[in-house]
């Protein structure tokens, strides 16, 4: 008897494990119904990896798990450049990559590195939508969908000898981004640029081949770029911004209903991000400073934006439509 009474609830059992199954397989294919891959090029823990896993998590709670972003940091789906161009190809779904590594697709975003152009974090939030109204069509038209543009970090001087002024650049050696508008900006300053890959920076300075560079706070202190450049000139000279950019044919294949919410969490990120930054800057300069750095003041910006004044008129009308982005960016309230 007892054997039969084991044996008479095998089917309930089975039963029971079949619907569990069923659900386990409907609630990971309603997990993937639309996955994407997000490109990024700095390490968990920096500012945009913060900022893009909280983008994440939005994106996920309010499609209700049916848009799952994962992110890849350290550049591990290869460099921005060709993360931008995965995006592109559709083999990549998303990136916050940076603005000049797109002039080359859309060359109306140099207009972003222009120096001394936008000089405030409410600024660079206040662009942030009428830039991207105005740009999206010459983005789609390359295959990327554009939501829009953070703040990746302010360019500042990171030098192995004291810089007070312009003046203190004239004839030394600096490492600037593969960017012809930087060697311009540079070379009108005095000083004599050179691009170099990001990854050789720190060596460069150990061996003397250059003798300053430019990047922003929080790469001061997660690449110990104060070992070997020991000053920390706050010359603010470029916004470095982030550009948020995804796959046109991943993009065109959402439900208008997950496009909204996507483009809304990506809105509220980068409208939260300068605060964010400016938090993350602040500890990042005083563990520098703790671990021997120099921070230099530069009060007087004037000197250095008339050095580069020339260059900056020459790209404005170089950059396709330069005049009226400028127009845009500078009376953006």
């Amino acid at each position: 008897m007892k054997i039969k009474s084991s044996l008479s609830g095998l089917p309930v059992i089975t039963a029971l494990l079949s619907t569990l199954a069923a659900s386990v397989v409907s609630t990971s294919a309603m997990a993937a119904e639309y996955n994407a891959k997000l490109s990024l090029d700095v390490p968990e823990g920096n500012t945009k990896y913060v900022a893009a896993k909280k983008f994440a998590d939005m994106v996920r709670e309010r499609t209700d798990d049916n848009v799952d972003i994962k992110l890849f940091p350290n550049s591990v789906l290869g460099g921005e450049s060709e993360s931008a161009e995965g995006i592109r190809l559709g083999s990549v779904q998303m990136g916050i990559i940076t603005s000049s590594v797109l002039t080359s697709w859309v060359p109306e975003v140099q207009v972003l590195d222009l120096p001394y152009l936008i000089n405030s974090d409410e600024q660079a939030v206040a662009i942030n939508q009428p830039l991207t109204d105005e740009l999206e069509p010459k983005f789609e038209d390359e295959g990327f969908h554009l939501m829009g543009f953070s703040v990746n970090g302010i360019r500042q001087l990171m030098s192995s000898t004291p810089i007070h002024s312009v003046d203190d650049v004239k004839g030394k050696k600096m490492r600037v981004i593969q960017s012809p508008l930087h060697v311009a900006m540079w070379k009108a300053a005095g000083a004599n640029p050179t691009p170099i890959p990001a990854p050789e920076i720190y060596n460069s300075m150990q061996t003397g081949v250059i003798d300053f560079f430019d990047n922003t706070a929080t790469n001061y202190l997660t690449n110990r770029f104060y070992e070997v450049a020991p000053y920390y000139v706050k010359t603010g000279h470029v916004y470095a911004m982030g550009t948020w950019v995804v796959s046109q044919s991943w993009w065109q294949r959402l439900p208008e209903e997950y496009q909204q919410e996507i483009t809304k969490a990506a809105n509220e990120v980068q409208e939260q991000l300068p605060a964010m930054r400016q938090q993350d800057d602040k500890a990042a300069l005083a563990k520098t400073v703790e671990d021997g750095a120099t921070i230099i003041e530069i009060d007087d910006k004037g000197p250095w934006k008339e050095a580069m004044q020339p260059v900056r008129e020459e790209y404005i009308k170089k950059i396709p439509n330069g005049k009226a982005l400028v127009s845009l960016i500078e009376n953006a309230d």
